[in-house]
């Protein structure tokens, strides 16, 4: 789990103020989550839930707010999955790519590919087509095996298992 450090949320309060916002204190409990989501990618739900645990008065059209707030100054990525959800990850440090995704089917997992990997694919791309790219979207949609063969936790968890 990572952690917010000063220096990401003295960048977020500094580019907040830039756009005449302030760090309120349940901005920073968004970003905290984000930041600290093993996973990369929240619901607005899940981070409502986990902020809840520790600040009763919040509600979800603040989180939703903040969330629009944030992905506006690019603060944090949207993404719109197939499976119907709108997930949220923080940015932090720029990339070289724009994050690929596994997205598992039955337990709504989703992870980050490695990066290496589309560092090497790109580079095949552009030896063997000729082709310059200058950015990429690219995800996996399917099953763990863990999911296929019902062992996944996130799976039990879904089921109420």
């Amino acid at each position: 789990m990572m952690e917010l450090s000063s220096d990401q949320l003295n960048q977020v309060a500094h580019k907040l103020q830039l756009h005449g916002y302030k760090l309120t204190k349940q901005r920073a409990m968004t970003l905290e989550v984000l930041v600290e989501e093993d996973t990369g990618y929240v619901t607005a739900e899940e981070i409502f839930m986990k902020i809840k645990r520790n600040y009763s008065s919040i509600g979800l059209a603040t989180v939703y707010r903040t969330l629009d707030l944030f992905s506006e100054l690019r603060i944090v990525r949207k993404f719109a999955f197939n499976d119907k959800s709108t997930r949220f990850g923080f940015r932090g440090e720029e990339s070289e790519h724009s994050p690929s995704h596994l997205i598992c089917k039955d337990c709504g997992s989703v992870e980050k590919v490695n990066e290496a990997w589309l560092s090497e694919l790109e580079r095949h791309v552009s030896r063997e087509l000729g082709f310059q790219v200058l950015d990429q979207q690219l995800d996996f949609i399917g099953t763990y095996a863990t999911c296929h063969e019902k062992k996944c936790k996130r799976w039990e968890e879904r089921i109420g298992g």
